[in-house]
């Protein structure tokens, strides 16, 4: 019986492995672990093992189509993986080393991807309004994450990712509660240590800090009965954030007046420190009369600059507006485009359309309804951002057939609506390289072909 199986371990192997895994066979592959480990044929065994990984793995990941869901089915992948090796091998350390090195080596057979998916995916599960029921299941899935992330090799990619989203889930409220933030950055210190984390721990820490001063600043308002606007600041550690271009935002009066007295209460705390406003990561609430009553509508600083232009002009153009506010092109026409012709239409244009031009003469819509007391006035989408630069990028290298990284990135300046920044054009032109529209020169990395 012996010498039988011996003989036929090969071809047992062949014929049946992947089928029985593919259908979870739990009891079968349990029966053929027996047999080749009577036989001493762990070595055959773990070389199937690993190559079945790998093959599923690798259809996976190389498939751009799945990404939207591509981490919720490694996920998946892995606890199928795991429970056969629990049920099935009995834990064994040679089948367990096989799995381990085979997953690591298909995650990662697609540079840069799994970094930025599984940050998303995070950040998914952080935002306030997901779809798990409580904290101990978010807690739950992010413990399989942070198994998931031991694979990836990127981890530098995924730290600036992860990065650029807390900073948005803090800043704009979004977060799901601070003390989740606080865990999941725990858990990625106890992997990884503290050089790995000090800047997230930074960002969490300014936060506190932030809203300690708040409370006092809001208190001083009050007992001096100098309150005109409700003025919230969050005092950000310039090495701990992530990078953001300054705006050259002409701000409203009375809020220039509020930035002046808080940079007083603020300095009478921390003298020598110098604050650098960001008018572009903060948000504002007005309060709105129209025909149909009073309405509060949220807005970004950028928006809420421009429609309180209106209250004193019922129109404005896109020229004077330009004026007012000092915005570039560019923004202006990102900040407007959500006014005019989004959702909530706070302001008509003339002539009608879907797009702002330079040309436009906005007023303000006084006849504007709605249902709710508070409207959410979004922004441009950044899936409309990322159309708009990867169908640029795809024109300019048709046209050309070739060009090198510095005359693309000149080009798209001029061609693009929509602002993106030299880190999402990155992004954009690695994306249609996977997609097969672009390719690498193969002696000059810096080079792209447009591929017919």
């Amino acid at each position: 019986m012996t010498q039988l199986i011996e003989k036929h371990a090969e071809r047992l192997l062949m014929t049946s492995f992947d089928a029985m895994a593919d259908a979870f066979m739990l009891a079968d592959l349990a029966n053929l672990y027996s047999l080749l480990t009577s036989v001493g044929k762990i070595e055959p065994l773990k070389r199937y093992w690993a190559t079945y990984i790998k093959k599923v793995g690798i259809l996976l990941v190389q498939v751009p189509e799945l990404d939207v869901s591509l981490v919720s089915e490694l996920l998946m992948l892995k606890q199928r993986l795991d429970d056969i090796m629990k049920s099935t091998f009995q834990s064994n350390n040679i089948l367990a080393h096989a799995l381990r090195d085979s997953f690591e080596i298909f995650v990662n057979t697609r540079r840069n991807k799994p970094a930025q998916l599984t940050a998303k995916f995070i950040d998914q599960c952080m935002r306030s309004g997901n779809k798990l029921a409580t904290d101990k299941d978010i807690d739950s899935l992010l413990d399989r994450v942070v198994m998931l992330f031991r694979f990836i090799n990127d981890k530098d990619l995924f730290e600036a990712y992860y990065k650029c989203d807390l900073a948005k889930r803090l800043l704009y409220n979004k977060s799901v509660s601070i003390d989740t933030e606080r865990s999941m950055v725990q858990k990625l210190r106890i992997e990884y240590g503290l050089g790995y984390t000090k800047w997230l721990e930074g960002m969490l820490h300014d936060m506190d800090v932030s809203s300690g001063l708040d409370g006092k600043f809001t208190n001083l308002q009050q007992a001096q009965e100098t309150r005109g606007i409700d003025f919230h600041a969050t005092i950000l550690t310039q090495a701990f954030w992530p990078t953001y271009e300054p705006l050259p935002l002409v701000i409203p009066r009375e809020v220039e007046l509020a930035q002046e007295q808080f940079i007083q209460f603020y300095n009478e705390k921390h003298n020598g420190r110098k604050l650098f406003w960001q008018p572009n990561l903060g948000t504002c609430l007005l309060k709105v009369v129209f025909d149909e009553g009073v309405k509060k509508p949220s807005l970004t600083i950028m928006q809420g600059t421009v429609l309180l232009l209106f209250s004193e002009c019922d129109k404005l153009s896109y020229e004077r507006i330009q004026e007012n506010t000092g915005l570039e092109g560019i923004e202006l026409i990102r900040t407007l485009q959500p006014l005019a012709c989004g959702k909530f239409r706070i302001l008509t244009k003339e002539p009608k359309g879907r797009d702002v031009e330079v040309t436009d003469v906005f007023r303000f819509n006084a006849a504007f309804k709605s249902s709710y007391a508070r409207v959410k006035i979004g922004q441009i989408l950044l899936k409309e951002v990322e159309k708009e630069s990867t169908s640029t990028i795809v024109r300019i290298l048709k046209a050309r057939k070739q060009a090198d990284h510095p005359t693309l990135m000149s080009e798209l300046p001029g061609q693009l609506k929509f602002n993106s920044t030299a880190t999402e054009i990155k992004e954009h032109i690695e994306t249609l390289i996977e997609r097969d529209y672009l390719k690498r020169d193969e002696t000059d990395p810096s080079i792209y072909h447009y591929l017919s």
